[in-house]
């Protein structure tokens, strides 16, 4: 009504009428109404969107608060035929660090049972196709003389990694003071400390050893890895299908015919469930694959939470393994972990329940790589020109230092489109391991040395010695 009025208005007292000989309240000529129609439809426009504005601004006097729904029945009340409100109005801002619902999608309702529910493995779209790999467990398992594995992994057989400083077998390359109980004394080296200590001044006198003087040998062997793959098959995964198969064909590639075991964490719905538990035989790992279909929920935090629990079990067996989790997914969760939010809570929180697996497996001493398969991730690379990982980190910094925050994951958890798209590299940054894409891990000749390696480097990005936000576009 408002609109038309003013829409009216303009046409009979338009200034342009008066300039055309039309005297006022007169309806001019078919070409001097088009012209104020073209004229007077923005304005009309951009006054009511800023009237509208002005009232929604308003805490107090008429129309205070006109975006307020009052809940109960639309019943008139005492004021309500003056137009004045009959509730003060307040604006509402959501937490910026912990969001409401979800952090990322949003997650429905659930009901009191659900965290209780075991997740349906057997509902769903298949991600690899049950004849294939049973057909390539059969061509396996006709290989008895070993010919196929002298050729593809003969310099494999012992494992994927170079011993630990604290494995007490292998090659004694070098020695070091101890940093804890004493393993394998290196006479040799504790005599020459000793000497070294009491110097020249002292020599024909008896060498006194004492705690200061001790060194122990540093060996070197290759151990076997315990590799745990953690699978996103919630429904968001429905497009990557072809990405899992890809990247989990090189990791069999590199870990068949050695003494590498693998086990499989599948995570959708309600929680995470092992699959298949670590294990050298890929006959049985061919089989848990073929369970896997894409249906339900992204509980990612719940996925990594049961991966260390696997790692927990498989070092009271033995406590010389080396783990490394292969988080596999979109990084898009929408789902808490259980003893965080009660079901049916108004608030619950995935990301910051990702934020808490991650620092777990980083006290544990868990490697963790992160191997995000979206695609539009790529457009990191190319803005900021930085690996993945890299780019990322910068991006965060540089906000970070732009709008005054104390670290990057302060960063990433205030701001929505951060929190949305910055999931892989939270995990990796927060368990000291590194976020990778998809083209970057296939492109590489060795998938779980390019793993390796991102687990004991460490990234030295400092925020002062940026320089700005220029300088690393393209």
């Amino acid at each position: 009504m408002v609109s038309a009025s003013m829409y009216l208005m303009t046409l009979l007292f338009s200034p342009l009428n008066i300039l055309a000989g039309y005297p006022p309240g007169v309806i001019p000529s078919i070409p001097l109404i088009i012209v104020d129609t073209v004229i007077a439809v923005p304005s009309i426009y951009l006054f009511v969107r800023y009237w509208l504005r002005t009232m929604l601004r308003r805490k107090s006097g008429p129309a205070a608060g006109i975006d307020v729904v009052e809940p109960g029945p639309a019943e008139a009340e005492e004021g309500d035929e003056v137009g004045t409100a009959t509730r003060p109005y307040s604006e509402f801002r959501h937490s910026k660090v912990a969001g409401t619902k979800s952090d990322i999608r949003e997650s429905p309702l659930l009901e009191p049972e659900f965290f209780v529910r075991t997740p349906d493995l057997d509902s769903g779209q298949p991600i690899f196709d049950p004849k294939d790999l049973m057909a390539r467990a059969s061509i396996r398992s006709r290989v008895s003389s070993g010919g196929w594995i002298r050729k593809r992994v003969a310099s494999r057989g012992t494992g994927s990694l170079k011993a630990s400083e604290s494995t007490q077998h292998g090659r004694p390359v070098r020695s070091r003071e101890p940093d804890a109980e004493v393993q394998s004394i290196d006479i040799v080296a504790t005599v020459l400390a000793a000497v070294t200590r009491q110097g020249a001044e002292r020599s024909g006198l008896p060498i006194r050893i004492k705690a200061e003087d001790i060194r122990e040998k540093v060996f070197a062997a290759r151990t076997p890895l315990t590799v745990i793959l953690v699978i996103d098959v919630s429904l968001s995964m429905r497009g990557y299908a072809r990405d899992i198969r890809k990247i989990v064909e090189r990791i069999e590639r590199e870990t068949r015919g050695s003494r590498d075991r693998v086990g499989i964490i599948a995570f959708k719905d309600s929680g995470a469930i092992e699959v298949q538990a670590p294990t050298s035989n890929w006959n049985k790992i061919y089989r848990a694959l073929a369970r896997l279909r894409m249906s339900g929920l992204t509980p990612l935090a719940d996925g990594v939470m049961k991966a260390l629990e696997t790692i927990r079990r498989e070092r009271m067996r033995d406590s010389s393994i080396e783990p490394l989790i292969v988080v596999i997914s979109d990084f898009s969760p929408n789902i808490p972990l259980a003893q965080t939010a009660k079901p049916g809570s108004a608030k619950y929180t995935p990301v910051r329940d990702l934020v808490l697996a991650a620092r777990t497996a980083r006290r544990h001493k868990v490697r963790l790589v992160a191997v995000n398969l979206r695609a539009d991730q790529q457009n990191w690379v190319r803005l900021l020109k930085h690996p993945y990982h890299e780019a990322l980190e910068l991006a965060a910094t540089l906000r970070m230092n732009k709008d005054g925050y104390h670290s990057v994951v302060e960063t990433i958890l205030a701001v929505p489109s951060f929190r949305e798209s910055f999931g892989a590299f939270l995990l990796a940054h927060l368990s000291g391991g590194r976020a990778f894409l998809l083209r970057e891990v296939l492109d590489e000749p060795s998938v779980l040395g390019l793993f390796i390696a991102a687990c004991q480097s460490r990234s030295r990005l400092e925020a002062e010695a940026l320089e700005s936000p220029e300088a690393y576009l393209r």
